[in-house]
């Protein structure tokens, strides 16, 4: 089942005698666990008489394995999102107010509508008043004089506090993705440290129990239907 060869590498990627990429492309080249004829073997053993979830006494029966490990993805993916939240206090502090009010500027000038603001306005040449406000709503659409407004364009709105509140979770966004690419060397090898060791716990046996064939079935059935439902998106794509 190759639990040796595995554990050495966690130990050797544990000292730092290996890096990760050495660590995957070890433990990527060794055959399917499944496939050992010791896997088989023991797998032989531990299958009961009786299912464990209908207590049905006839079989047949398999070994029904109650921890799956997650993919490399997807265990990068935890690892930078429990690094992100680390990281938050600090982006908060270097994203200052004065970052946020250099990126929203100081807007356009543009003509609003005087009673809801909206600067979507159409001039009328023969028809009196002259202006009218297409924003859907607004209680007075006809209107002689247009107002002046600032319009903060990457935020799409005339409302300064507003923009501002707009800019600063974009700023945060930028900066996190920013200070998380200095991170991926790290990142990757504390997944792949994680991954040994799912892997050895799945290898170990330990979290299995004896199910028919139709529990056996009902239990993966949603990690099939994800897999088809992945298959199929990628498929769309």
């Amino acid at each position: 089942m190759h639990i040796a060869e595995v554990t050495t590498l966690l130990q050797k990627l544990e000292k730092g005698d290996i890096t990760w990429e050495q660590a995957l492309v070890e433990v990527t080249s060794l055959p399917n666990v499944w496939q050992t004829k010791e896997w088989k073997q023991k797998r032989q053993v531990l299958i009961g008489n009786f299912c464990a979830v209908c207590k049905i006494t006839e079989g047949p029966f398999v070994l029904q394995h109650l921890f799956h490990c997650d993919s490399f993805k997807e265990i990068c993916q935890t690892v930078k999102e429990e690094l992100r939240i680390q990281l938050l206090p600090f982006i908060r502090e270097k994203v200052t107010a004065a970052d946020v009010a250099d990126h929203v500027g100081a807007g356009e000038k543009r003509l609003a509508c005087p009673t809801c603001g909206s600067i979507s306005l159409r001039e009328r040449k023969t028809m009196y008043p002259p202006y009218l406000c297409q924003k859907k709503g607004c209680p007075m659409p006809m209107f002689e004089t247009p107002v002046s407004v600032r319009y903060y364009l990457k935020q799409k709105t005339t409302d300064r506090l507003e923009a501002m509140n707009i800019a600063l979770p974009f700023l945060l966004s930028v900066a996190m993705v920013t200070e998380l690419r200095k991170y991926d060397n790290a990142i990757q090898h504390e997944a792949t440290l994680r991954s040994l060791r799912q892997s050895l716990e799945y290898r170990s046996l330990k979290h299995t129990a004896t199910y028919c064939k139709i529990c056996a079935f009902k239990e993966d059935l949603p990690a099939i239907e994800r897999k088809e439902h992945a298959q199929f998106m990628q498929e769309l794509r």
